[in-house]
């Protein structure tokens, strides 16, 4: 049951209180859809500018190119994660 607090409480098990429901129903779902949509189109005009989505990277280009030439020369992920600040799966998580 719902109850208004100005009236009666409605009951949704007779039939006008099934329409209200379904009615009610229906204007949620439209609504979310006009959100759903206009968020998407935010995205959309926002991706279309160049902004960034996700996270911030841990670490910077240069960083990165430095990890990369300790990886090749032999380094442990774990080491070079540890002097960086980072934890070890960034330095082995492939474009990090």
């Amino acid at each position: 049951m719902i109850k208004a607090l100005d009236r009666a409480a409605i009951d949704l098990t007779c039939p006008i209180g099934q329409g209200v429901l379904a009615l009610l129903r229906g204007i949620a779902q439209a609504e979310r859809q006009r959100i759903v949509k206009r968020a998407n189109e935010g995205r959309a005009i926002a991706k279309a500018k160049g902004v960034p989505f996700g996270p911030k990277p841990k670490l910077t280009r240069h960083q990165r190119a430095e990890a990369l030439k300790r990886l090749e020369a032999g380094e442990s992920c774990r080491a070079i994660g540890r002097t960086m600040g980072v934890h070890h799966g960034t330095i082995a998580r492939p474009g990090a």
